[in-house]
């Protein structure tokens, strides 16, 4: 019995997406924030400088035991796991601002 299988031919349509690329710079600009963010914090019931923070870099966070890690869709219905970050990598939003981390080889395979 023999199967057939059916290969269709695909085309992307052009998209149009916001991409963040995870820099040494941004790394340090992000834990000082994070920081500056955690010593607020110690004085209130809820960290909501850390929140804020968090939403201010696009689900970028920093923490002294974990280091940086990324939270895609942060604060929405969608949210997910905290994700390990690394250099030059990618956090892609697209215009329905659903966010995704791409590694940086992969980035480049496909949209450099």
């Amino acid at each position: 019995m023999a199967t057939m299988i059916k290969i269709d031919k695909c085309v992307a349509k052009p998209t149009e997406f916001s991409a963040i690329k995870i820099t040494s710079s941004l790394g340090d600009e992000v834990q000082k924030a994070f920081k500056a963010a955690n010593k607020l914090d110690e004085k209130l019931d809820k960290p909501s400088n850390t929140w804020k923070a968090i939403f201010q870099y696009h689900g970028l966070i920093w923490t002294d035991i974990w280091g940086f890690e990324f939270i895609a869709n942060y604060g929405k219905k969608n949210q997910c796991r905290r994700q390990p970050v690394s250099l030059n990598d990618r956090i892609v939003e697209d215009r329905d601002s659903e966010q995704f981390l791409i590694p940086n080889e992969l980035f480049e395979r496909y949209f450099m």
